[in-house]
């Protein structure tokens, strides 16, 4: 879900239609908020601007780019006391050095888990280091389902150099950490035994999933996940099959990152009973009532609302951008921490000196 698709039903353009309005219409608020409901910005007012845009246009333009502005206004003035919790990673997950052959089983590969809310990752390549040339068909699976068993959601059709590592680039895939993902093949070969981290730095590899073991190393994915080398002969209890350092011939190429912009939008927010969506709900409203109004006055129609010009459309605008720097500032300082895992506080001395934005 984008974060505008997150935003589009905050604020609701009007509750009822107004029959002496071409083009109005009655659409949904999930805060129960509606822009024409803003002093000074009935319907009709609206569309006495006349212009090149139709009422319902207007009004429409004037939401959507409130929601653009205030998510970065939002950002801006959350990271003055926030900062990434995590280094952005680009790269592998997994060696392509080797030294012996594994074991022969039916299914190779990697499982990965992490639960950190509003993470991501994104996998753009794969290379297999096999023991012969052949055509590979990679499936990733999700974590075991105590309903439906083995759950197979995507598939790649890759291909092996034999006795050498063979890069495949795939189109992007993005996967929410949010559990379990098993990247799984079958070989008519061996895999080699690359490893997945080089133990290394006084941080050595670990792999449990009751208690998560996420730490900042050499290898540097290791802050967003556990990964672990897998092998079995039978993919519905995928959960059960040890775990160990080696890829068992497989590299993830790939990035990590998130969501920062989820603590503002999610499929958790409720826009009428929490204070701090709330307010977000008011932000965007107050934005959109200074946009509709600028509209208003940069209209070349001449009517009454156009003559007023600042003493009356510009005292809204002033008082629409008070109201929402207030929402700004209240949700910067108020916001829960618990939204998601991407911010954490600023070290007392200023930015840290490893974070980067996300």
């Amino acid at each position: 879900m984008s974060i505008y698709s997150c935003f589009s039903d905050v604020i609701g353009i009007s509750r009822k239609a107004d029959s002496c309005v071409t083009t109005s219409y009655a659409d949904d608020s999930l805060s129960g908020l509606y822009l024409d409901e803003l002093q000074g910005l009935g319907l009709r007012i609206v569309d006495s601007a006349k212009g090149n845009y139709t009422l319902l246009e207007k009004m429409e333009n004037a939401r959507e780019n409130a929601i653009n502005a205030f998510k970065v206004d939002a950002i801006k003035e959350i990271l003055k006391t926030k900062e990434p919790s995590r280094l952005k990673f680009f790269g592998d997950i997994g060696g392509k050095s080797f030294t012996t052959k594994m074991s022969a089983e039916t299914f190779h590969g990697i499982r990965m888990y992490s639960d950190i809310i509003g993470g991501t990752f994104t996998l753009r390549g794969i290379t297999l280091i096999l023991d012969v040339t052949e055509a590979v068909t990679l499936n990733i699976w999700s974590g075991q389902d105590e309903e439906d068993g083995a759950v197979l959601l995507y598939t790649y059709n890759l291909t092996s150099l034999a006795n050498r590592p063979k890069y495949n680039a795939i189109t992007p895939l993005e996967l929410p950490l949010d559990g379990n993902y098993y990247f799984v093949y079958t070989t008519t070969g061996q895999p080699y035994n690359n490893k997945l981290t080089c133990n290394c730095g006084g941080v050595k590899w670990c792999f449990n999933i009751d208690s998560p073991c996420y730490k900042r190393s050499r290898d540097k994915w290791t802050e967003w996940a556990m990964c672990a080398g897998v092998y079995g002969d039978d993919i519905a209890i995928r959960d059960d099959w040890p775990t160990s350092r080696e890829g068992r011939g497989l590299v993830l190429h790939g990035d990590f990152g998130c969501d920062t912009m989820g603590v503002l939008c999610s499929e958790h927010s409720d826009w009428d009973g929490n204070e701090i969506d709330s307010a977000i709900a008011w932000a965007i409203l107050y934005k959109a009532g200074s946009f509709l109004s600028t509209y208003i006055m940069d209209s070349e129609e001449v009517n009454r609302y156009t003559l007023l010009g600042v003493d009356g459309l510009g005292a809204n605008i002033a008082f629409y951008e008070e109201r929402y720097k207030i929402m700004i500032e209240f949700i910067a300082e108020n916001i829960e921490e618990g939204r998601n895992e991407c911010l954490k506080c600023r070290e007392p001395h200023g930015y840290s000196r490893q974070a980067q934005m996300l």
